[in-house]
């Protein structure tokens, strides 16, 4: 099956263009950088055509951990299997030092490569840069400019991704399941407690926080998702932060996990968090 990479530097909207192409979520979001810590395969289907398409985290400028150094690490190990590059551009923030070293990765690449210009409806007036970006054009095969968020262009975008890959026997093309939540699907639950972290904790503490979880047990009888996870995080002072005065934080956590957990399942889920702390939990990275 062709594979479809995304490569941009952080937040420049690629797991937010997953989710909209694929019309479900798959793939956690955030406004910081390193929500995205490694590469993430999923699978697009139509009538048309059948893709893998993958989610890449943003190369970092500045690597001062080892969790930063092995993110780095994740998108080159992809792109020489790439049948086709989409680069995204988030055009409402100027040119910067990890775009530039965005850029130098796409150009290693083999593959066909489309340049998307993102964010089109944020880039208004002052905050639009797109001037700074028009000299990479002739290096790509084709160029849009689209709203991952808003799905503004998606149609002409997919068009444009069809046109690039290699054409299909419709006999070939089977129909593939969406993401359940089930017992196989522990790192999406994980993934999706670290995006309510990213988005309620402070600034400094989401980057030491790991999610595990530890068990998945759907019980038929009272139509119950039973959870539990941990979360993993390098020092005292930060369990004390994400506990929260009373619990608060803690709580605010896991009631926003629950509530879009059972959104996604259509069943009642019960979670259970606790904090923990490992200080070598970003090793495994490694």
């Amino acid at each position: 099956m062709p594979l479809v990479v995304l490569l941009g530097r952080p937040n420049s909207g690629k797991s937010t263009l997953i989710n909209s192409l694929l019309n479900q979520k798959v793939a956690i979001t955030s406004p910081k950088p390193q929500t995205t810590r490694k590469n993430s395969v999923f699978t697009f289907h139509s009538q048309q055509i059948s893709f893998n398409i993958a989610d890449t985290p943003g190369i970092l400028d500045k690597v001062v951990d080892t969790l930063g150094r092995s993110v780095n690490k994740q998108a080159p190990t992809i792109i020489n299997n790439a049948d086709l590059i989409l680069y995204l551009v988030d055009i409402s923030r100027s040119w910067g030092e990890e775009e530039q070293k965005s850029l130098a990765l796409v150009r290693l690449a083999s593959a066909k490569k489309i340049l998307v210009y993102n964010k089109i409806d944020q880039a208004i007036g002052t905050k639009n840069f797109l001037a700074q970006y028009n000299f990479m054009e002739p290096e790509f095969d084709q160029t849009i400019s689209i709203s991952a968020l808003k799905s503004t262009h998606l149609k002409s975008l997919l068009n444009l991704i069809i046109s690039k890959l290699p054409p299909q026997d419709p006999k070939t093309i089977s129909l593939v399941s969406s993401p359940l939540l089930e017992t196989n699907s522990q790192e999406f639950i994980g993934e999706l407690i670290r995006e309510k972290t990213l988005l309620t904790l402070r600034k400094e503490v989401p980057y030491t926080v790991n999610v595990i979880v530890n068990s998945v047990e759907h019980d038929l009888e009272k139509n119950i998702i039973n959870i539990q996870a941990d979360l993993e995080t390098t020092d005292t002072r930060y369990k004390k932060m994400i506990i929260g005065k009373g619990g608060y934080m803690i709580k605010k956590i896991g009631t926003m996990s629950r509530k879009e957990l059972e959104l996604i399942s259509q069943t009642h889920v019960y979670l259970k968090l606790q904090v923990i702390v490992n200080k070598h939990w970003q090793e495994q990275y490694l």
